[in-house]
């Protein structure tokens, strides 16, 4: 069982989108929860996201697994930190959240993208 780690000083809080990116790539097991409103999913997620919006997350925090790597996500990052602390100090230590949210993965999958041509 791989837990994210920020330098061996302790559990990884957040990641880049390439960080991210990177990952995925070696790992199937991150949960990866997209945390925006509905009205914000026209716009394309992370593949194999769960979407649990705001309203919902606290009903749903209980059938959160403690011991699984978890990655919270919004549009721009904002509210994935504000949950990310909050599961933290629920006991969460396995949880970080995407720097710049899926703006910023996206904006990255651009470059990546760009750079293939």
């Amino acid at each position: 069982m791989t837990i994210f780690s920020n330098n061996n000083i302790g559990p990884k809080t957040s990641y880049t989108a390439i960080e991210l990116m990177n990952e995925l790539q070696k790992r199937d097991d991150i949960m990866l929860i997209d945390i925006r409103e509905p009205n914000e999913l026209a716009k394309n997620g992370i593949e194999n996201a769960i979407h649990i919006s705001m309203e919902e997350i606290q009903n749903k925090i209980p059938m959160l697994p403690k011991d699984k790597d978890i990655v919270v996500f919004c549009h721009l990052g904002f509210r994935s930190k504000q949950l990310r602390n909050h599961l933290r100090k629920m006991g969460f230590y396995r949880v970080a959240h995407l720097k710049g949210g899926l703006y910023s993965w996206n904006r990255q999958l651009k470059k990546l993208k760009a750079s293939e041509y």
